[in-house]
């Protein structure tokens, strides 16, 4: 969910939570946490700070049958206590309960706080403004002191984004969906490729500006549609083939409570295997379109380098921005810096992202090829399917299942072993051991790789319902570091995500996967670590 989503939710949400007393507080996985409430009536809220979801489930989770720390300590401060309101902070996925809590003779005003934002979300518990706990170690916020929220991001306001303040982005060109992520708050991919969709005027500026103003209207008053074939929910109405809703909490429900089961044997299990593999294929080309789009950006962030270069030594390390007159344009320029680097890095850091982006045009294109064909032979497929005819092999080949993955080995296992303050850390040893690693993990185990460099494949053992602490996170991503071609350098970024999101494709050499999703880790490599 998006923050234009989230806010659709909380419309439907909010009203019923006001008031309502919070009976117990549940954690069924790592990032996810629930709420059981009373108002009237029994009901739970669903918050996932890893998928930015904000909801009232129709299917009730198996909780652990022993809660972790962090959540007797939320039973502790918030049970009987009394919501008495939720908010969104601006577009952001990030939402705030305010709970009124009696403890003895005094009334306590707690706040707690979900930062929805993938595998960095946290979820903080403040009693009067100061931090009490947070679920995940915040190098902004410590326990004991007053909270720091995440700055907001400066986009444009979808309610009050004028034609005059798209058009310098959008120069007359048609409008793809990275612009409007890019450049408008609280719009996600998916939302913005709908966005796009529905635009077909000949001033875009001014066609999208309307349509802006026209969904926040629906985030208001949702007009919720479920697209069954792509499993996702709208708050938005949508073209045939989706089918309207009677609330944006049931079309949500229709979607994400939906039984995961095996499909049966028999024609059907051909229909629906077909059905999935169209959807998988369909969605990466969504997401290599979008790096096409955003490609773009790679003019952008040379001529930024080179305006860097100019003033560098004008720049104290340290600083967050600066304001740098281009002698090409006599316009004065803002560019946000990271302060961890010196002005010369972050030029030099803008050159390499440039660079990468060029280099990774051909092998795009190339894949974008290999993987259009292969729609192109499912849809016949699946024509030929409907009306009674045998699929060809090529499609077969395509929509057949995998056999069962063996279980992770229960003795010893090859891979180099190490051990961070109590979790296990796998680390591959080969290109083959490598692929065997992600084959012994379980999917909500850890995975790390160093970005651009050749190196092993590590994991982290994971802990069920504790989310790993970033102290951990960085010693795993320092190990995998030094066990890879970038030991030598200054620093190196680590691409970190959980193993469900890393597949290994049919026929690839050994040691190469892919990543649907990954957050990075920066890390300074120091001499006497280990």
């Amino acid at each position: 969910m998006d923050g234009l989503s989230i806010a659709a939710s909380l419309t439907e949400i909010a009203p019923r939570l006001n008031g309502a007393v919070i009976r117990n507080i549940y954690h069924p996985t790592r990032m996810r946490f629930t709420l059981r409430l009373f108002a009237g009536e029994d009901m739970r809220l669903a918050i996932d700070l890893q998928e930015a979801e904000i909801r009232i489930p129709e299917k009730q989770e198996v909780n652990p049958e022993a809660p972790s720390a962090f959540t007797m300590f939320l039973r502790k401060h918030l049970k009987g206590g009394h919501v008495e309101r939720v908010s969104q902070q601006g577009w952001d996925r990030v939402i705030e309960f305010k709970i009124l809590r009696r403890e003895g003779s005094r009334i306590f005003s707690y706040q707690l706080i979900a930062e929805l934002v993938g595998m960095r979300g946290n979820l903080h518990l403040l009693r009067e403004g100061v931090l009490l706990q947070s679920l995940r170690s915040d190098h902004r916020n410590q326990p004991g002191a007053p909270f720091h929220p995440l700055p907001c991001q400066e986009k444009l306001d979808p309610t009050t984004a004028s034609p005059d303040e798209l058009e310098p982005w959008l120069r007359g060109a048609a409008v793809h969906a990275p612009l409007i992520t890019k450049h408008v708050d609280g719009i996600g991919k998916q939302t913005a490729v709908d966005l796009a969709a529905s635009l077909a005027g000949e001033d875009p500026a001014l066609e999208l500006a309307l349509r802006l103003k026209e969904w926040t209207r629906y985030v208001q008053a949702p007009n919720p549609h479920v697209l069954d074939a792509e499993a996702r929910a709208t708050f938005y109405p949508m073209p045939p083939p989706a089918t309207a809703a009677a609330s944006y909490q049931e079309a949500l429900a229709a979607v994400l409570d939906r039984e995961d089961e095996a499909p049966a044997a028999g024609p059907d299990s051909i229909a629906r295997r077909l059905k999935r593999a169209l959807k998988r294929r369909r969605k990466t080309i969504e997401k290599l379109e979008d790096w096409l789009s955003a490609a773009d950006e790679a003019d952008a962030l040379k001529a930024r380098a080179d305006l860097l270069m100019i003033y560098q030594m004008d720049i104290p390390k340290g600083s967050q921005q600066a304001s740098l007159l281009d002698p090409a344009t006599d316009e004065e320029v803002v560019v946000k810096l990271d302060p961890s680097f010196t002005a010369l890095e972050n030029a030099q850091a803008w050159y390499r992202r440039a660079q990468r982006i060029r280099r990774g045009h051909p092998h795009v294109h190339a894949r974008l090829r290999k993987i259009r064909t292969e729609i192109s032979i499912l849809e016949l497929a699946s024509t030929d399917h409907q009306q009674g005819l045998e699929i060809e092999a090529a499609a077969a080949g395509l929509i057949e299942r995998k056999g069962k993955q063996k279980p992770p080995p229960k003795k010893a296992v090859p891979f180099r072993e190490a051990d961070v303050k109590g979790y296990r850390i796998w680390i591959g040893k080969s290109a083959a051991q490598n692929d065997a690693l992600l084959r012994a993990a379980k999917a909500d185990d850890l995975w790390m790789h160093v970005k651009d460099f050749a190196g092993s494949h590590l994991v982290i053992r994971t802990r069920s319902g504790e989310p790993v602490p970033d102290q951990v996170l960085e010693a795993a991503a320092r190990l995998a570091a030094q066990h890879s071609k970038a030991k030598d350098e200054r620093r190196a970024q680590v691409s970190v995500t959980e193993v469900r999101h890393v597949r290994k494709p049919r026929g690839a050499p050994a040691g190469l996967v892919n990543v649907r999703t990954a957050d990075t880790l920066t890390v300074e490599l120091r001499k006497g670590d280990s």
